[in-house]
């Protein structure tokens, strides 16, 4: 069943931060997961963000599969299906779209729950 998209983005945060193993650390709180994956991004990939923006750039990222996110086509679909955003049996334009945008779409979550502070 498709959600509202605030339940469905709270679920894909959920499962994103349910990928992040940090070397060392056991039982990471969800700050540490997100700290770990902005401090990686930018020692990875911080080049890119001039050069082609801070969104496109984490796209190209999480494309290289820096994370532990599904990348293949059914795969994507049933995550898709499993969190909500889409409908059970999606039509292939739908699976078309998803498929097309995967990598931004994840981007876009993952940038939503960026620090939005600095710490002292």
């Amino acid at each position: 069943m498709k959600l509202h998209h605030t339940k469905y983005k709270a679920n894909y945060k959920e499962y994103i931060l349910e990928t992040i193993h940090i070397e060392g650390n056991e039982s990471p709180t969800d700050e540490e997961k997100i700290d770990y994956i902005f401090n990686r991004f930018e020692s990875e990939y911080g080049w890119a963000v001039e050069r082609m923006g801070k969104h496109k750039a984490m796209s190209e990222w999480l494309s290289g599969l820096a994370l532990g996110l599904v990348f293949y086509s059914h795969d994507i679909l049933e995550l898709a299906i499993r969190m909500g955003s889409i409908e059970e049996k999606p039509t292939p334009r739908v699976a078309t779209i998803v498929l097309k945008n995967y990598w931004d779409f994840m981007a876009n979550i993952i940038l939503g729950f960026e620090p939005t502070t600095e710490k002292v």
